[in-house]
């Protein structure tokens, strides 16, 4: 066992794994009491930048799709982190 302990170990793979695991924690208990996710607090950060966006250009920064992003974004909206409008011209496009 020590020996499979030892290569797992030396994987670099599972050093990013176990840092990812740390942020995960670090994140989730200093985003608690403002009721987000860290995929939440990512969007803010991109949408603080000021810059209006679409929900599209929203998900390609993110690397999340609309099936991901947009009940995302309705939560938010909820609480109140975010205010999404429709194009007056083209009702598809969400900013």
């Amino acid at each position: 066992m020590d020996t499979y302990t030892r290569i797992l170990e030396e994987q670099l793979c599972f050093s990013v794994y176990n840092a990812s695991k740390q942020f995960t924690k670090l994140y989730r208990e200093a985003l608690e009491p403002f009721q987000l996710t860290y995929p939440q607090y990512i969007a803010l950060l991109v949408l603080w930048e000021g810059e209006e966006q679409t929900v599209s250009e929203l998900g390609k920064r993110l690397a999340l799709d609309s099936g991901t992003l947009t009940p995302m974004l309705k939560r938010m909206e909820h609480l109140g982190y975010v205010t999404r409008s429709r194009h007056p011209e083209d009702e598809r496009r969400v900013y």
